[in-house]
This record gives C-alpha cells, structure tokens and sequence, in this order.
C-alpha cells in the first residue's frame, strides 16, 4: 500500500515543477514583448528613463531565463554527486537575478548623470507615456500572477522573478511623471525618473539578495516552522525529550536534524519505530519537510533522577 501512495507524491512534485516551468515560460514570453516595445519607443523619443526601462526588461528577461534555469535544475532528482537534491540551484538562481538587477542600476546611473550634465532633446514624449501605460498594465497582471505562482508552489526564482515585475511596473510610473515634466518643460526630470528607477531597482535587489544569502548559508527556517516542527516531535507518543534540533532550507524544502531521548529500557527495535514515526508525522504535517535525520539515545539523566 506504500509505493502507490510514493508514487502519488512523485506525480504531484511533477506537476508541481511543470507549472513553475510553465510560469518561468511565460515571464520569457512577455519580457521578449516588452523589450520590443521600449526598444522601439526608446530609439524614437531618446528618452533615457525609456531607456532604462528597456535595460530593465533586458536584464529581466535573463533574470526569467535564470529562473527557468533554476527551476528545471532544481527539480532533478538527487545524485551521486547531489545527494540531498538540486533544491538550492532555485536560491542560486534568485541570487544570480539581483547581481543583475545591481548591474542594471549602476549603469542607469551612470547614464542618467551623464545627461543631467549633457542633456539630450527628448521628443514624442506622448508616444512614451503611451507605451509606459501598456507597459503598467502588463506588469500589473504579470507580477500579480508570478506572485501567486511562487507562493503556490514555494519557488524562490519565481518570488525573484515576480519582483522583477513589480520594479519593472514602478518604474514605469516614475517614467510617466518624468515625462509628464518633460512635456511642461523641464527635461532634466526625465533623467531624475531613470535614477528613481535604478534606486526601486536596488532596494529590491537587497531584500531578494538577502533572503537568497540566508538560505544558501543554511539559515534555519522561520521561528514559526520551528515552533512546529518542536510541536510535531513532542506530541509523538513516546518521545518525552529531544534536543540538538537544527533544520535548513534549500529551496522550498526543509531538512531536519533532532535528537531523541528514549529511555534507557526501550529496544532498539522499538527506538525504531518511534523514530520512524517521527519522521512520517513531520513529513506528512509538515509539507515543506523533505528529509529527516533521526538519532535517537537513551536519556539516563532523566532516568537516574
């Protein structure tokens, strides 16, 4: 009766990771529709905040890339070389997006101060605030959907990836009100908007760089999960203490490492099974839970007393 229900779990996680491909897909698809979007009104209005949104969609779409990338890596199984899986190529992946994010604002910049000092004509702003309000639009809804999708499926490369979007569609409300000083006669903001966007664009590379770096230095989970996982291991019938419990993350999955004391008089076949059981109630409470590491001694102080 086990391995049907194995065999259940295996399909679910299959399908699990479809879908989380099929979301990274179609982040690809829109930002290859954005890109020719801006890169066309850029070339004809010279605007530098449209052309930071531009290099914005360009990075973004290799941050989708990543993301795919990631997400197919991540859903491999484990290997002689990986033997506790490829779940941490998800946090790589994440990581990886905000170097590029930070490379994209640097640059945004740089180029932003150059035209502060040398402007540069900017014309049919009017085309401009159009493709912006198309551009808001399709971010709305992508981002909304990308949000979803990773909390759906606890996927750290589609969180980066949803960000991405919802930079993207800051940034292009910054863009309209630059350009709407543009039109009234003062230029200069439409290089002030581009800097506003590179500075939405760091603050969002911090917080997704951060929450990466924890994960892929084995920070524990939540206090939360914690409490839960102490909570599951205590109320197992048998087990009156445990200690040395430590977990990690990679990816969306959670490994667990505990100590359990039994008493002194309890067989080994018995510890066994109350271990064993320890495990499944985790795993099976637990969804985030991939793999439990039990070792299980007698607790003579407690005995002795």
């Amino acid at each position: 009766m086990k391995k049907p229900k194995k065999r259940v779990q295996k399909s679910e996680a299959q399908g699990t990771g479809k879908k989380k491909l099929r979301a990274a897909s179609y982040s690809i698809g829109v930002n290859f529709f954005l890109i020719l979007l801006k890169s066309s009104v850029a070339l004809i209005t010279g605007s530098i905040a449209i052309l930071a949104e531009l290099a914005h969609s360009v990075f973004d779409m290799l941050a989708s890339i990543l993301a795919y990338v990631g997400i197919r890596k991540a859903e491999q199984p484990a290997d002689p070389t990986h033997l506790y899986g490829h779940e941490k190529f998800e946090n790589l992946s994440s990581f990886a997006q905000t170097v590029l994010i930070v490379f994209t604002s640097v640059i945004i910049i740089f180029e932003s101060a150059s035209r502060i000092v040398a402007p540069k004509k900017i014309e049919a702003t009017e085309l401009g605030l159009l493709v912006m309000l198309v551009t808001i639009a399709i971010d709305f809804f992508v981002s909304r959907f990308l949000h979803r999708s990773s909390r759906d499926y606890g996927s750290s490369a589609l969180e980066a990836d949803a960000y991405h979007f919802t930079t993207d569609l800051w940034g292009a409300i910054t863009v309209i009100v630059g350009l709407g000083f543009v039109i009234a006669g003062f230029p200069v903001f439409d290089s002030i908007a581009a800097i506003v966007v590179a500075l939405l664009m760091f603050w969002i590379s911090y917080k997704l760089g951060k929450k990466s770096l924890n994960v892929l230095m084995d920070r524990s989970p939540s206090r939360e999960t914690m409490e839960r996982i102490a909570n599951v291991i205590e109320s197992t019938p048998n087990v009156k203490h445990f200690h040395k419990l430590k977990a990690r993350q990679a990816g969306n999955k959670v490994f667990i490492d505990v100590h359990l004391q039994l008493k002194p008089k309890i067989t080994i076949r018995k510890g066994h099974y109350i271990a064993h059981r320890v495990k499944r109630r985790l795993l099976r409470e637990i969804p985030d839970v991939k793999e439990v590491t039990i070792h299980v001694e007698p607790d003579l102080a407690r005995h002795e007393e």
